[in-house]
This record gives C-alpha cells, structure tokens and sequence, in this order.
C-alpha cells in the first residue's frame, strides 16, 4: 500500500493476553487505543494511548490486554530511520518507548489517512511516519539528557513543570534553582534544546490537548486554565505544535473514538 514501508492496525480483545513470541524483523508501533501491560524478560511495562515503542527482531516478549482492549498502528521502519534514530542514541536493543501527547495526534492523524484513502494518502502517511520518527527520537534524547542534566538544572525543570500553568518568571525559575537568571537560560537550552519559554508553551499546549479529550470545558476554559492569555493565543500555539486548530483537534477525536471506539 506504501511506497517506502508497511503500515497495519492491529486490535486486541479486552482482558485479552498473547503469548511470548518474538518478530523477524524490527517494528515500531503507536498505541492509539486502550492499553496493556507487557512482559520482556523480567523487565515490566504499561503501555496506554499515546505510547509509541520500538522492537528490535527477535526479541521475546508477551502482552496482556486491558479491559478495553487495545489498538496499535505497526509499521516497519525504512533502514535510514533506524540510522537516525541511532544517531539521537537510542540503544534500540532495549526496544525503548516513549510516551507524549505528539504520537496521540500523529496517531490519530495516521488513522484517519488509513481510514479515508485517497491518491495522496500514502504521500500523507509517509510524512506522518517520519515525524513520528522525529518525535520519538526528540523524546528519547530528552530522556537521556535529563539523567546527564546537573541537579540544580532539573530542579529548574521541576519547577517549570510545577507552576507552567501560572506563568513563573525567569527570575522565579532562577532563584528556585539558586543560579542566576542568564546561567539558567544558557544551560536550559543547551541541555534541553529549548528555551525556557518555548519549554513551557509546549508543557501548556501538550496539557491543553489533553483536556480536549478529556473534559468538556470551553476552548477559552481550556486556555485560561492552561496559562494561555487568550483563546486565540491558544490556538496559535496548538497550530504551530499540532498542525491543526483546538476545534479541529476536538473534533477529529470524538469522531475517530465514535469510529474506533469498538475494539
């Protein structure tokens, strides 16, 4: 169906288990419905809607399903996407994963090309796998760093993450970290890659996502709530972030769990 790789969807039934088996080839995968629990030699984890993982071949593993069952986009990634996700330095032999609102919405999107094929939907899935690829890796690098991130920096970051949605100021954010203003945005950024105000338009934009899905509050409820000064800067960060509007975003969700919501 694509050019460059394969892409499935594959359903699980609730309280539904699949026995200890491996693939002969590497796969990614985004979970885009449900959620469940799987076992990889003795290492544990839980995996739920906004999940997307790598596994290498031949790698053992077993999964045992959630009440709701699950649901996962599969695809094979290219030889040069596993190059640059060697390059972030993801030790692929782990099968890492990592979770963010980003794969809810390249999810989703990935979804509703499968669902509507047209004569540009593989042109459409193929730039939705390579920045599912690209956030993956972002996200992997991100996770790294933090562990190499001196103590009084990730105190910084705690301190974003604590208090993004009232808008702390540099000088807050330096004097929680007991450093002065400039040290704190040079390091910031050359450790995370972002600026300190870029870092927490993103925590508020990822946050505001999420309560798209799950509440029913207004878009300017949303906004307000999520530190934004108003409805329409809201939705000019969510459309930088996410390519689409709040509405859209909304919208696309509840009809995509209408159609996808039986497993």
């Amino acid at each position: 169906m694509f050019a460059t790789t394969e892409l499935r969807i594959s359903s699980y039934a609730p309280r539904g288990t699949m026995a200890p088996h491996q693939h002969h080839e590497a796969l990614m995968s985004i979970v885009v419905h449900g959620d469940f629990r799987e076992w990889i030699g003795k290492r544990e984890r839980d995996y739920a809607r906004g999940h997307a993982a790598f596994f290498p071949a031949g790698l053992t593993h077993s999964q045992e399903f959630g009440a709701a069952g699950a649901r996962q986009i599969i695809f094979k990634p290219c030889e040069s996407w596993l190059d640059y996700l060697t390059d972030s330095k993801a030790r692929l032999g782990d099968a890492p994963h990592v979770s963010s609102e980003v794969f809810r919405y390249l999810g989703d999107r990935l979804l509703e090309e499968m669902q509507h094929r047209d004569a540009l939907s593989a042109v459409a899935c193929e730039g939705l796998l390579l920045e599912t690829i690209a956030a993956f890796g972002r996200h992997w690098t991100a996770t790294r760093t933090d562990a190499k991130a001196p103590a009084w920096l990730r105190a910084a970051r705690d301190f974003i993450h604590e208090n993004a949605f009232n808008g702390p100021s540099l000088a807050q954010i330096a004097r929680a970290a007991a450093r002065h203003e400039i040290h704190v945005a040079r390091e910031f950024r050359r450790f995370f890659g972002l600026s300190v105000g870029t870092y927490m338009r993103r925590l508020r934009t990822e946050r505001a996502a999420l309560l798209l899905l799950e509440e029913q509050s207004s878009i300017c409820e949303i906004a307000q709530s999520c530190g934004f000064a108003s409805h329409p800067h809201l939705c000019r960060e969510f459309k930088a972030h996410f390519g689409v509007t709040p509405s859209q975003y909304r919208s696309r969700a509840t009809r995509d769990a209408t159609t996808w919501g039986t497993p």
